[in-house]
């Protein structure tokens, strides 16, 4: 599976869900719901769960073109025209789906960019640190299907993409860097190539030798998406759990 730093993610998220729980926090929430950082908080957990269920579309709809490809390729009969028509379908279907997926990124950075950490500085400290939590949780995930985009274009997305520092013991304030960017899309990235390859291979006189090398690929390719959808439905629930409680919060 890829190499995201899953679990990082998922210990900062549960850190946020808990201390959404907690009494104290929902009552200082309630007293400022109607701050602008409030309606953000808010807005900012919907776009995640819109931007999280097209990344979860997008490798629904990679996952059944990797087994087209895999079959065409095991049907002797079909021919290398069919092969790459199975692959020329896969790059066009997924097209739109990638714009659309960078149009919700680049909607939360643009929210992200607009938010006013000073707009909270006179609130309570244990406030403050829910709010940096919950952005924190925002930043990561971000970074996190920003590099899936990145993986799967056939070109990088315009996002510049930045190291972040998380919270992972919110009471305590340590922070932990997230390394998880450096090899997050190394094999994402290899099913473009493995696609490019196998294009070209149809055609070569060793063509037997490469196109059976380029199945196990997309193989192993298949089983690492399969991975990364088990992580990404996590990822949703928490999403839900914390746009729940959020909505609950604010609309009392």
């Amino acid at each position: 599976m890829l190499s995201f730093n899953f679990e990082y993610l998922s210990n900062l998220h549960e850190c946020a869900n808990d201390l959404l729980r907690l009494p104290i926090t929902q009552q200082a929430l309630v007293q400022y719901k109607h701050e602008r950082w409030a309606d953000e908080l808010s807005e900012g957990s919907l776009r995640m769960l819109d931007l999280c269920g097209i990344t979860r579309d997008i490798l629904l709809l990679v996952k059944g073109h990797l087994q087209d490809i895999q079959s065409a390729l095991r049907r002797r009969n079909i021919g290398e025209s069919g092969v790459e028509r199975r692959i020329g379908a896969y790059h066009f279907s997924i097209k739109k789906k990638l714009k659309d997926m960078l149009k919700c990124l680049e909607a939360l950075k643009e929210l992200e960019n607009s938010s006013d950490p000073s707009a909270i500085s006179d609130v309570d400290p244990n406030l403050m640190v829910v709010v940096s939590v919950l952005r924190e949780v925002r930043i990561t995930t971000m970074s996190l299907l920003e590099s899936i985009l990145s993986s799967l274009s056939m070109s990088k997305p315009k996002l510049k993409s930045r190291r972040r520092f998380f919270i992972l013991n919110c009471m305590g304030g340590k922070r932990v860097a997230n390394a998880s960017e450096e090899n997050c899309d190394s094999e994402l990235t290899g099913m473009n190539t493995t696609l490019y390859d196998l294009s070209n291979d149809l055609s070569a006189k060793s063509k037997v030798y490469r196109v059976q090398t380029a199945s196990k690929r997309l193989e192993a390719l298949e089983a690492s998406v399969e991975g990364l959808e088990v992580e990404l439905e996590c990822i949703f629930r928490r999403l839900i759990q914390t746009r729940v409680s959020l909505l609950n919060i604010l609309n009392n």
